[in-house]
């Protein structure tokens, strides 16, 4: 089931309080009535870019049974892009295959403003490491090691990026999406121990060779 993850810039004349109204009262109405097929669509508005980061505005999410339900529909797209010029000035784009290392115990109601707190986090393996060594890695050891020594996670989420959908986009290998109850647990409940945070910050180094954390506001606008 491909998850299609789209990273979204807003022109430099709107500003990002106004797209993200734009994004959704305008856009969001209309993926939901030419894409049908849609299993889960999320939007995700960005509160903060780290420093010396690509500054998005915005983190969309579109999963389908397959990318046929998404590449067929030739009316859907032109609408879709002819709306997203309107309000983009463009958008790296990624085909994922979604691996759940954690659910949540309760989900959000859909189209309401999640309560969550939620990090997006653009990865890029370590130089010479295959592709292959790298999901193996991130899904066997690392997403183990991330549930034992993270007490705050709630939810886990870890997209194997499968293919770039946009000619410029940054090079990816991976997109996680972590998940805490509250502000307070980024700070208080990231790591079980100094012990456990040494064990997660070496693991990284052996198989990242480069990420960040976009704290996000989450907008579940469907779900099946």
């Amino acid at each position: 089931m491909p998850k299609l993850m789209f990273f979204c810039r807003r022109p430099a004349e709107i500003t990002h309080e106004a797209y993200a109204e734009m994004v959704l009262r305008d856009h969001v109405p209309l993926a939901l009535r030419h894409h049908p097929t849609m299993r889960q669509y999320v939007v995700n508005i960005v509160d903060h870019v780290p420093r010396g980061e690509p500054d998005f505005d915005s983190v969309a999410e579109l999963t389908f049974d397959s990318m046929a339900d998404y590449s067929d529909r030739a009316d859907a797209a032109q609408i879709m892009q002819d709306d997203a010029g309107r309000i983009l000035a463009g958008a790296d784009a990624y085909a994922t295959t979604q691996h759940i290392q954690k659910e949540a115990s309760e989900l959000p109601p859909v189209g309401t403003r999640s309560p969550r707190v939620k990090m997006v986090c653009p990865i890029r393996r370590r130089a010479g490491m295959s592709r292959e060594d790298f999901v193996d890695h991130w899904l066997n050891r690392h997403g183990p090691l991330a549930l034992r020594h993270h007490p705050g996670l709630v939810r886990y989420v870890a997209n194997v990026v499968d293919a770039s959908l946009s000619p410029d986009a940054l090079q990816l290998d991976g997109i996680g999406e972590l998940y805490f109850a509250r502000p307070e647990a980024l700070r208080d409940e990231m790591f079980d121990s100094p012990a456990g945070e040494a064990i997660i910050r070496r693991d990284i180094e052996s198989f990242i060779g480069h990420s960040c954390g976009y704290l996000v506001t989450e907008y579940v606008q469907k779900r099946q």
